[in-house]
């Protein structure tokens, strides 16, 4: 039952579970628990009562039919659901692998906004991870930016070996991740467990191969360089975007000393702001979608981002210039 919320308990740990088959998460409380059982209970009815109560001790107490609530002068009872209707959920692969929480944490909250939202192409809304070199990479993208993460070191997956997760998962464990200190990674054939302190993520892999060219995507040089302050950069693409309605692309004019941004609309009129920075080679004017170029700057590490291009037609690969780890390649908007 998938509406449904599945309480085990076994002597002072309870077991909380919930699960749409694709997605499967189980936290563990520990309780005053006086009889083992399983109650299945709607998910949405037990949350908004147990949010409501007033803050205090909660008695629970479930039979064949119904769990009675109570708390203080509260006392709700609701219907339970049969226990045979909630679905079997496999048990988690018995390899594993241990990974430091921060490291991956810093990892999705670069790669996993970049992941496509489309139902449609389902590969896209995946995050890959692959073996590369002795480490990991993740991956994803919505075909109009790419973000690639290296965690070098952290062996997870067998050589040549590569998976793709749902990004929804992803984004679950991120918030997982918060105060945790390391997060235990189990692969299985079809679906990828992520143990956190007293939680457990489970997710469905999808099947698929992430677009095998993305490497290509990536070029190996790029004449033109610009080294600017990250913040100056997004305080800058903050104000100018303000004109910036309906996808309103945003134009930088790269220069030796600086770099100019633009933005023009017809119905609410123009801003421009110049920046200082260095370029080295050609100058030349090249448009982005600001909300994908923001999206890439709010995730950049360190004080300065380099923005390498070949052609304001071409893609521009916006990095930082403390670590080679993370890399966000970013399409641009073809203007008049």
């Amino acid at each position: 039952m998938l509406s449904g919320l599945r309480l085990d308990l076994k002597g002072d740990q309870l077991q909380v579970t919930g699960s749409d088959l694709d997605l499967t998460i189980a936290v563990r409380a520990a309780v005053s628990g006086e009889r083992d059982g399983t109650a299945i209970v709607q998910a949405k009815l037990l949350t908004d009562i147990i949010r409501n109560l007033s803050s205090g001790a909660v008695t629970v107490e479930v039979d064949d039919e119904e769990a009675r609530i109570s708390s203080g002068r509260s006392a709700f009872a609701v219907r339970t659901i049969a226990a045979h209707e909630f679905p079997q959920l496999p048990e988690p692969a018995e390899n594993s692998v241990v990974i430091d929480a921060a490291l991956l944490s810093d990892a999705l909250r670069q790669v996993v906004s970049a992941a496509s939202t489309d139902e449609s192409r389902p590969v896209l809304t995946g995050v890959l991870m692959a073996a590369e070199g002795t480490g990991l990479r993740l991956a994803a993208t919505d075909s109009y930016r790419l973000a690639v993460r290296d965690l070098p070191g952290t062996s997870v997956l067998a050589e040549g070996q590569q998976v793709l997760v749902p990004s929804m998962a992803l984004k679950e464990l991120g918030r997982l991740l918060s105060t945790a200190e390391v997060v235990t990674l189990r692969l299985g054939e079809r679906d990828v467990t992520f143990d956190v302190d007293d939680a457990r993520l489970t997710s469905r892999l999808i099947v698929g191969d992430f677009p095998p060219n993305y490497r290509s995507l990536i070029p190996n040089t790029h004449p033109n360089r610009l080294t600017v302050g990250r913040e100056s950069l997004i305080e800058a693409l903050r104000r100018v975007r303000l004109l910036a309605k309906d996808a309103t692309p945003v134009r930088m004019a790269l220069r030796a000393d600086g770099v100019d941004l633009l933005v023009s609309s017809p119905e609410l009129g123009q801003a421009r702001e110049e920046i200082d920075a260095r370029h080295e080679g050609e100058e030349l004017t090249v448009a982005f979608n600001p909300e994908y170029l923001m999206a890439g700057l709010d995730v950049m590490p360190g004080d300065e981002v380099i923005l390498e291009t070949v052609h304001p037609q071409k893609p521009a690969l916006l990095r930082s210039s403390e670590t080679p780890d993370f890399l966000y390649l970013l399409m641009p908007v073809r203007v008049p």
